[in-house]
């Protein structure tokens, strides 16, 4: 919610002491809208641009899920694909944030599918957490046959991916780029953005839970992943200033998972870096 205009989180201040459980029903909105703070400086916008280009390559597919209509764009290989490859994108980015894996990955002889997450890009919605996004693509993948070996989540997409596994969609390897690993941070640095008192915070918390089914403290990745057999490589620039550092170290802590400091990427170089890239695919194709 970095992005979010000073204006609103002003606004949201002065409300939550005037009205405390209206604006926890506002906060709870804002928190699951990636409308709200979708900004995209020139540099971005010119990635963007270039990325459309690769997912022009693909094969765009469509799925009806319980969460709405989910896109995706499927890259198959030229020869039997070696491994399946799910690749999720951060909040408020659509599936062209992954474009630098595509040509790496057809190269490795692997088939990639990048969904735009529900309320993301081509898919349908408004709103969305990690619980409701994981409902969408674990439809489509059911709905087009699709069983990922590997995944590779940015952002909100580490999230995503954990809730996969948490269901049953269980990868071999996982590369989380930049990911958190408590939901709980993500909920009290918004809280801590707007400036919402304790009686607000606690209202708003019930209200994400509500909406999610599921209690803040259990989308851990200490609660998630310790039992799976997954191989885990965490890439994370400690010069991240949306998802701090200690985040992969918390992560870098789970049974099978390894910690790649990518110096200097901050939080969106680093999904398209070529150091990047290169360590996740390196991780990949590893024996």
């Amino acid at each position: 919610m970095s992005g979010a205009a000073a204006w609103l989180k002003a606004s949201v201040r002065v409300a939550a002491r005037v009205a405390p459980r209206a604006t926890a029903s506002l906060a709870c909105s804002l928190f699951r809208n990636p409308s709200v703070a979708r900004r995209f400086d020139s540099g971005d916008r010119a990635l963007l641009t270039e990325a459309e280009a690769i997912m022009a390559t693909g094969e765009e597919v469509f799925a009806d899920t319980p969460v709405g209509r989910v896109r995706a764009f499927r890259f198959r290989p030229a020869g039997p694909p070696v491994a399946r490859v799910l690749l999720l994108h951060g909040w408020t980015a659509d599936a062209r944030a992954m474009g630098a894996f595509v040509a790496p990955l057809l190269e490795a002889g692997m088939e990639a599918l990048i969904p735009d997450l529900p309320a993301h890009g081509g898919s349908e919605g408004k709103a969305t957490d990690a619980p409701g996004s994981a409902r969408g693509v674990a439809a489509f993948l059911e709905e087009t046959g699709f069983v990922p070996d590997h995944f590779i989540g940015h952002s909100f997409g580490g999230g995503v991916a954990g809730m996969l596994a948490l269901g049953g969609v269980v990868p071999r390897r996982a590369v989380c780029i930049a990911s958190p690993a408590r939901l709980r941070v993500v909920t009290d640095d918004f809280c801590a953005a707007f400036g919402l008192p304790p009686d607000c915070k606690a209202r708003f918390e019930a209200l994400v839970e509500d909406a999610s089914g599921w209690r803040i403290d259990d989308l851990d990745a200490d609660h998630i992943w310790p039992d799976k057999p997954t191989r885990m490589l965490v890439l994370h620039a400690p010069d991240d200033e949306e998802v701090a550092f200690s985040e992969a170290e918390a992560l870098d802590r789970l049974p099978n998972a390894r910690l790649m400091p990518m110096p200097g990427l901050g939080h969106r170089r680093i999904v398209y870096d070529d150091l990047s890239v290169g360590a996740a695919m390196d991780f990949l194709t590893a024996p």
